[in-house]
């Protein structure tokens, strides 16, 4: 179910030919209806019939009717001429009837670099199917009166109404290929063969007969719907005694990351202090296993293999992610009990995030834990419930009370498995704007391992310790050439005294013995222990205590990919350019206040050094008169937690969440539509 990007859509279109549209009325045998029609060169053809007094000051319902060739996959017709942010029709075969989707399609499904995104499902165009729609040998035909096709919201959040009097831009798409499942409004289908824009004369389409076309070609079943419909509008609404019940006094908040869990509980004002505990069944070489916190009493780290339900960010494996659960909040002796049938839960997501895996998620939540109310939202935009100019450091006068959620927002999250940058204005993430780069502390721990492994000791099996080295002894060079060139040993036979004192950038790293040690050390660079350490290695090992090895280059070339991930043939912008790419989709206007304001959270960010080199580069890269801050909270760990925390106090958690007793009434689907849709604007 994919159609082309923006970029491409627009490209095609404007390559395509526009033909003033059929001026002569088409009248429909079957109907009796006055269209104007235009036939596309693939034999499709989309017609239109409007109300006499249809214009751009008001919004106003219109007639449809769609003609393609039975073998045809589907056809698509793009309200505003374009293919996203305008309300799209879509329609194929079913046997011998004819079955039609509305959609829009607004970039939240799209996979940065895969050039193709979903079109969601879109509830604002209501479609009343009318005589005249059914299957011959040949043809399918559709034909139906939409209220919410001439008029929707922009981009900007702007109203758009197509004027009834004069031209517009329409624009098509069909595909050879079948739909997925053709019975189901929601079916996928596959990215378009063609596509294609007409101009159309929606003041040829008007006329006084609209209503009494409506009216005869209704079926009987659909006026009764329609006059239901019409009494919803104009009779007050009353007030019903199901009252939806209370919401918990508990909150579970779950920053569900794939390194480690950050959990904690909100009740009422009163919040405690957050747990980290590893996401992470493990299994060490005695074949013991260790769930989740109980990693804390495991003795020897060496070999131990780790199972981990999180894969590049997002939860993929539920039985070992709910054995975790379990055993932290379920269990007799959980370290953090919970009652769900009286808790709400809190649970931050990746963004761009697959529906099956979403709905899963939701399945899981209300039907293997029942959970009395949740809410499943987007992880970074929590971080919008923060003091952000406190963070900043903003002068302020005393007594200040911070915005909540904050204005704007540029958040940078550089965790386990990927780095995000997400534009968030007033507590809503803009979905098209946000970056994914594929590069996080696992990949890091694995090419530290890969360098250690070639240059030292066999480490592959040793990803544990080597994480620890990692945080423990890298960081992000402010000068990366002269620290590359002060690490350089020179060419063979050559002395250089920066290569054999350190050059200030050598550090000697004791491994752990788990006997002695049970954590590395990292201490300043000996060139009189290394010289010795040389010479053991080659003969006299044994009478050596402890097993060092000697960090030089290691320690800034591997968060170095954090900027520069093409060093190891990633196609990929580093941090800053992914920033800069961010921005360039969004109006310029909101420039100054999102570089003025960035946040960097997650495990990556506390390496010395990524803050400063972070904005010296997104400085170097946006315009001069733009003021770039970027600040790191105390706790990067924790934060979108705490974000999380301060959420569950705020009054948008209420409208914002879900109850169990929803879900059951209204099903997965329309669980899954309103947290996509998030805050109203």
């Amino acid at each position: 179910m994919k159609w082309s990007t923006v970029t491409t859509g627009v490209i095609g279109l404007i390559g395509s030919v526009l033909a003033q549209t059929d001026t002569t009325p088409f009248v429909d045998a079957d109907t009796g209806i006055t269209f104007q029609s235009y036939t596309s060169t693939d034999g499709i053809t989309y017609r239109l019939a409007l109300p006499a007094e249809a214009s751009g000051d008001a919004s106003y319902d219109v007639i449809l009717q769609i003609v393609a060739p039975v073998e045809l996959g589907w056809a698509g017709w793009a309200w505003g001429g374009a293919m996203t942010y305008n309300p799209l029709t879509v329609v194929w075969k079913n046997g011998n009837s004819v079955q039609f989707s509305s959609r829009q399609a607004t970039l939240l499904g799209l996979e940065e670099g895969s050039g193709y995104y979903v079109p969601a499902t879109y509830e604002d165009a209501k479609y009343t199917v009318l005589k005249g729609t059914g299957v011959n040998e040949t043809h399918f035909k559709f034909t139906a009166l939409c209220t919410g096709c001439a008029s929707w919201t922009d981009f900007d959040g702007n109203p758009w109404i197509l004027n009834g009097a004069g031209d517009t831009n329409f624009a098509y798409a069909f595909s050879n290929t079948p739909v997925e499942e053709p019975a189901n409004q929601d079916s996928g289908f596959s990215i378009h063969d063609n596509v294609g824009r007409w101009i159309h004369d929606l003041g040829g389409a008007r006329s006084d007969r609209f209503k009494e076309w409506v009216t005869t070609n209704t079926p009987a079943l659909a006026i009764i719907n329609i006059e239901k419909r019409a009494i919803a509008v104009m009779a007050p609404a009353r007030k019903s005694k199901a009252h939806r019940p209370e919401p918990p006094s508990r909150t579970l908040i779950l920053d569900n990351g794939a390194y480690t869990i950050k959990a904690g509980y909100v009740s009422g004002d009163a919040v405690d202090e957050p747990r980290v505990i590893p996401n992470c069944i493990a299994r060490d070489r005695n074949k013991k296993i260790y769930v989740a916190s109980e990693l804390e009493k495991c003795t020897d780290f060496s070999e131990v293999a780790f199972r981990r339900p999180v894969e590049k960010g997002f939860i993929v494996n539920w039985e070992a992610e709910k054995d975790i659960w379990e055993h932290e909040f379920f269990d007799d002796k959980a370290p953090q009990p919970c009652d769900p049938s009286e808790t709400r839960l809190l649970l931050a997501e990746p963004s761009n995030s697959l529906p099956v895996l979403q709905t899963n998620c939701d399945q899981v939540v209300f039907e293997e834990f029942g959970f009395a109310s949740y809410y499943r939202g987007i992880g970074p935009s929590f971080n919008a419930y923060h003091d952000v100019q406190g963070i900043l450091r903003t002068p302020r006068d005393p007594g200040t009370v911070a915005q909540l959620p904050a204005e704007i927002l540029l958040l940078i999250d550089t965790g386990y498995s990927h780095t995000t940058i997400t534009p968030i204005l007033q507590g809503r993430p803009i979905h098209p704007a946000i970056r994914r780069l594929d590069v996080g502390g696992k990949l890091l721990t694995n090419y530290l391992t890969r360098l250690l492994s070639l240059r030292h000791y066999d480490m592959r099996n040793e990803t544990y310790i080597v994480n620890e080295m990692k945080e423990a002894a890298c960081y992000v060079s402010l000068d990366f050439k002269q620290d590359l060139e002060r690490t350089w040993k020179g060419t063979r036979g050559e002395r250089r005294e920066d290569y054999h004192s350190g050059g200030g950038v050598a550090r000697d790293y004791v491994l752990p013995d788990f006997h002695t040690r049970m954590k590395g050390i990292v201490r300043e660079f000996d060139p009189v222990q290394a010289s010795r350490a040389r010479k053991l290695a080659a003969g006299r090992a044994g009478e050596s205590s402890e097993d060092v090895l000697t960090l030089r280059n290691e320690r800034f070339t591997v968060p170095e990919l954090l900027f520069h991930p093409s060093d190891i043939g990633i196609r990929q912008p580093g941090i800053a350019d992914l920033v800069m790419q961010s921005l360039r989709v969004l109006p310029i206007g909101l420039w100054p206040g999102l570089l003025s304001n960035i946040i960097v959270v997650g495990g990556n960010s506390l390496f010395d050094g990524f803050v400063e080199r972070l904005q010296k580069e997104i400085v170097q890269l946006a315009p001069d008169e733009c003021f770039v801050r970027v600040a790191r909270p105390v706790d990067p760990i924790t934060s979108t937690w705490l974000g999380g925390a301060n959420l569950a106090k705020h009054e948008h958690i209420n409208s914002l969440s879900v109850t169990k007793q929803e879900y059951e009434e209204f099903g997965a689907a329309w669980v899954s539509r309103k947290f996509a849709t998030g805050l109203e604007p």
